[in-house]
């Protein structure tokens, strides 16, 4: 492991593209260490992928451009400075909660029944991303955690909770994700996060329908995910031919749980009323070879610059919503991200 973080500084150094990332549940930390600095669009090659939330930007590592490597994740103890939470900006939170209430305002002028809206938080530290990472290796042990760097895109690094999609042969399996809480024993769920969840259910099986046989739903639970709590079903289904692959994933994203439905008009709010670029916040990313595939939804995620780091969080909205909890719910994702990074010891 300590000769994968030692490369991982090598290539920020001399600006080279390197990717690490751990699988949930897995003990392996994987490496993909790209050898020269060229921006390589995806078109279903072997190797990372990364991609934008308008799906207008898909890059890729490629496999055969960089050295792999995987380790076993080890212990990691740190003495370094963990950020501080600062209190949230009143006017942040009542520009978030006009959006909200904007959103709702167009669900109940059936312009959509869903819509998702984030809002992007900035702040000027130095971060220590090797250290921060690590953190998220052991903190976030069931989320897909990630740590990638181009220097033609930056540094981005993230624990999500949410599969887009896992392909294995001709077997796929996707899951629909929505409603958050902080995580207790016992939770009730309210009847605007069962009907969110059951929109995301119902809009995948529908989308991957023309590329798929067999399909399988599981019944509706609760998913832990850090500290946090969310509703999610499994579907299973049998890939038509191995080059639907790429077409499924095409329809599935942006889905529900990152954009809304109908997913035209709900993308055309967000564009038109989030004023800040998304760029790789919820898109996707993960592992694409010929015989297997694992992509996530780049969700709990942070953009680190030398002196500012970009938290990225938001929440789907129905016609149940209520603004201000709303607000408090990216609230609590915020705090995922900030609570796992580590600052630079300064000189």
């Amino acid at each position: 492991m300590q000769e994968i973080i030692a490369q991982a500084k090598s290539n920020y150094q001399n600006k080279k593209p390197f990717v690490l990332f751990a699988n949930p549940n897995s003990n392996v930390l994987n490496a993909y260490f790209q050898t020269e600095d060229t921006l390589y669009p995806f078109h279903g090659q072997d190797g990372f992928v990364f991609v934008a939330f308008d799906s207008n930007q898909k890059f890729i590592i490629p496999k055969e451009k960089s050295t792999v490597c995987r380790s076993e994740i080890q212990e990691y103890e740190s003495n370094l400075a963990l950020f501080e939470s600062t209190p949230y900006n009143l006017n942040e939170k009542a520009n978030f909660e006009e959006l909200v209430a904007k959103a709702i305002q167009n669900i109940k002028e059936n312009h959509f029944s869903k819509v998702v809206v984030s809002r992007k938080v900035s702040i000027p530290v130095q971060v220590d991303f090797i250290a921060s990472y690590l953190s998220i290796l052991k903190t976030y042990v069931s989320a897909f955690r990630y740590l990638f760097f181009h220097p033609k895109i930056g540094m981005w690094m993230g624990a999500s909770p949410e599969q887009l999609v896992q392909i294995n042969g001709d077997k796929l399996q996707t899951v629909a994700l929505a409603g958050t809480q902080l995580y207790k024993e016992d939770i009730i769920w309210e009847a605007k996060e069962k009907q969110e969840q059951q929109f995301v259910t119902d809009y995948i099986v529908s989308k991957i329908q023309s590329c798929v046989t067999k399909t399988k739903v599981s019944q509706p639970f609760t998913a832990k995910a850090g500290n946090l709590a969310h509703i999610k079903t499994i579907i299973d289904a049998t890939l038509m031919t191995d080059q639907k692959a790429l077409e499924t994933v095409q329809v599935l994203h942006p889905t529900p749980a990152v954009c809304g439905l109908p997913k035209e008009s709900a993308l055309s709010f967000i564009l038109a009323n989030e004023n800040y670029d998304r760029k790789f916040y919820s898109g996707f990313l993960g592992e694409w070879n010929e015989d297997k595939k694992k992509l996530f939804v780049n969700l709990r995620c942070a953009e680190i610059e030398e002196e500012l780091v970009h938290f990225y969080v938001g929440c789907g909205i129905t016609n149940e919503s209520v603004p201000e909890k709303e607000f408090f719910e990216t609230e609590n994702k915020l705090g995922i991200m900030q609570r796992i990074i580590k600052l630079k010891v300064k000189s």
